[in-house]
């Protein structure tokens, strides 16, 4: 006589694997790609990743310093092969007070001036614009007229 073993009940305990959210991170992925890489969804991984002491986050932040340290060692590499676009980069990123291309546009409004035409159209147009009471047309009369 075999006896079964009862099934669990409840749902599957997920399983996060750290290294690849932090080889994930390391790319510079969005939250929602690294989801989808790792095959779970946003609010599941949110959730993991705002616990206190959270193992999650701390792969988040590891992957992105890794990535951040990659790119800015090939750009250092770049720099000291003088390549000028990396230079010029670098220089407009890290002080953008004297590197940074600046455009600057200048408007001039005279209000006074736009009021005054303004008033003026409104002037022009102001006969034009409701008829007097003696130049109404009488509805009866004029349904009688389109009638006949």
């Amino acid at each position: 006589m075999t006896t079964k073993t009862p099934k669990k009940r409840g749902r599957k305990p997920i399983v996060i694997d750290y290294e690849q959210v932090e080889h994930l991170a390391s790319l510079n992925l969005g939250i929602m790609d690294i989801c989808r890489s790792i095959g779970v969804g946003w609010d599941t991984f949110n959730k993991h990743r705002n616990k206190k002491n959270s193992e999650l986050s701390d792969a988040l932040a590891r992957g992105k310093a890794k990535g951040l340290q990659r790119a800015t060692s090939k750009l250092a590499e770049k720099i000291n092969d003088g390549d000028f676009q990396s230079i010029q980069f670098y220089l407009k990123s890290a002080d953008r007070e004297r590197w940074a291309e600046k455009q600057e546009v200048a408007h001039t409004l005279n209000l006074s001036e736009i009021i005054s035409s303004a008033n003026a159209r409104i002037i022009e147009h102001k006969g034009e614009a409701l008829p007097s009471a003696r130049e109404e047309i009488d509805i009866k009369q004029l349904n009688k007229a389109t009638k006949s």
